[in-house]
């Protein structure tokens, strides 16, 4: 497993990010301890306009929304995963500040519960990574890691539909 991936379970922390790594599916099981082959997958909508997707949950104690893992939309059958989705990163101390990771390539709105938040979803595609943050405290809601690509591949084929309606995980004893 990579370092930055390491660092971003571990602590929601992307200051290294460079991009999700094409994981073999031994590698997957290791890094996010599921088996991908017994998961259970659940629908979702990925890019715009939507198209059916498929994630599988992922057991997490730092993502107190749980971890989805995204399979590749074209191959089930490969269990490939290409985006992991982590929903509200908790610190030690609870919520955790937006990472500064500069300009984005693209702003976009995200989502908390019903309310839109304009220019929430922070897009930095050569990095692999879309930050959602509420713009009016700065708080990070949401880590999207994915392997780097344009801003407009991630907006029209990876980027995951708003808002989270479902629990993210099965119960697992996550952050009380």
């Amino acid at each position: 497993m990579s370092d930055s991936l390491r660092a971003l379970l571990a602590d929601a922390d992307v200051s290294g990010w460079t991009g999700l790594p094409d994981l073999s599916a031994a590698a997957t099981a290791e890094a996010f301890r599921v088996d991908l082959g017994g998961a259970r997958l659940r629908r979702g909508e990925l890019g715009d306009p939507p198209r059916h997707g498929r994630w599988i949950a992922a057991p997490t104690r730092r993502f107190a929304g749980g971890l989805r893992l995204w399979l590749d939309p074209d191959n089930l059958d490969a269990r490939r995963v290409v985006l992991v989705q982590a929903l509200a990163p908790q610190g030690d101390d609870g919520w955790l500040p937006g990472p500064d990771l500069g300009e984005p390539d693209l702003l976009l709105p995200a989502a908390l519960g019903a309310l839109v938040l304009d220019e929430g979803e922070r897009v930095y595609s050569a990095r692999g990574l879309a930050t959602r943050v509420n713009p009016a405290n700065g708080i990070l809601l949401e880590l999207i890691g994915f392997a780097p690509t344009s801003a407009e591949d991630y907006r029209t084929r990876l980027r995951p539909a708003l808002p989270v309606e479902t629990p993210l995980t099965e119960p697992q004893g996550g952050i009380a």
